[in-house]
């Protein structure tokens, strides 16, 4: 419970974690992947039949939701064509949606588009939520990617002040370089008098799942966390990557242009997080692979902190060849 405690303590800060202890069902799970499968089983158990999740969305989301026995329908997201966020589509399409339904949202730095919601934009989505009755189910696997953790962390704390019930995946694989450790949690804000009965169900799912979650990762997390001095290394160190992300991107971009692209790459500095939704086609994608031995996802996506100041300009080189 350290682990959970302290995690927690992080994302919404002392205040409202004091204030609303009672209506948290806190577990463990086995990374991010592992906090969407769980809190999917248990829409799946509570007779939920369908998520809504972003077009486009972070693939494994899809075939994680099904597996878990949902049925799955996207909501417009990301304009791809002018390359920025569809948020008058989304808004327009989620008010339509049945009342209660289950809204998948990704907290921030978005996989793979990188456009965010601005706060105020939150605001517009917590009222409608409100409204509706829609339930999102958060997943924040890029904290500290943008800001701060505790700063990325808005929307979760939002949607809690505004007393909103809430389902969130976490996931320190990425912004604790813990990705073979599994560590993860899911935490479902609900009403006082629910939380207990939730929390029993969870463990129900948690053993006929995995049993018991993975100990060494959860004692490092929680270290990281009860340590003024290794918290603020933490923070250093994340400000650091943040910062590094930002000059790969901006690097990039210049790579692109002095190797000869037509296209205008610069809506890259305004998105967040690891990855750069490229546009190149599957055919494009493919070509890469064969001729070059670049490989990417087949949607164009690229993790920008996989390149370094050599690589990308054999990337970028790459890119512009196959008419990117």
């Amino acid at each position: 419970m350290i682990y959970l405690k302290s995690i927690a303590r992080l994302i919404l800060g002392d205040l409202l974690y004091q204030d609303h202890i009672d209506s948290l069902s806190l577990v463990q799970a086995i990374g991010g992947s592992g906090g969407l499968r769980l809190g999917g089983e248990f829409l799946a158990m509570a007779a939920c039949r369908t998520i809504y999740i972003p077009n486009p969305s972070w693939p494994n989301h899809q075939a994680i939701f099904k597996q878990s026995g949902l049925e799955v329908e996207n909501y417009p997201y990301y304009d791809i064509e002018n390359r920025k966020l569809a948020f008058i589509n989304m808004i327009t399409y989620l008010s339509q949606i049945p009342e209660g339904s289950i809204v998948l949202l990704h907290v921030n730095c978005h996989n793979p588009s990188g456009a965010d919601l601005t706060k105020e934009q939150w605001e517009i989505l917590a009222q409608l939520c409100r409204e509706r009755k829609l339930v999102p189910f958060f997943d924040a696997a890029y904290l500290g990617f943008d800001e701060t953790v505790e700063e990325d962390a808005f929307p979760i704390r939002l949607f809690m002040e505004k007393k909103i019930e809430f389902l969130l995946s976490i996931s320190f694989s990425k912004n604790l370089s813990l990705y073979a450790e599994r560590v993860g949690a899911f935490f479902l804000f609900s009403h006082p008098t629910c939380s207990k009965s939730i929390f029993s169900q969870c463990r129900i799912l948690v053993r006929r799942n995995y049993s018991n979650p993975p100990m060494h990762g959860a004692k490092i997390v929680s270290k990281i966390l009860q340590s003024p001095r290794l918290k603020q290394l933490w923070d250093e160190e994340l400000l650091q990557m943040r910062q590094r992300i930002f000059e790969m991107k901006s690097k990039f971009i210049a790579a692109l242009s002095s190797e000869g692209s037509k296209k205008d790459y610069s809506y890259l500095l305004e998105k967040k997080g690891l990855f750069f939704f490229s546009g190149l086609s599957v055919e494009q994608v493919d070509l890469l692979k064969k001729e070059d031995g670049i490989y990417i996802t087949s949607d164009g996506r690229i993790n920008i902190a996989g390149l370094n100041r050599k690589s990308l300009f054999v990337v970028a080189r790459a890119i512009v060849r196959v008419g990117g």
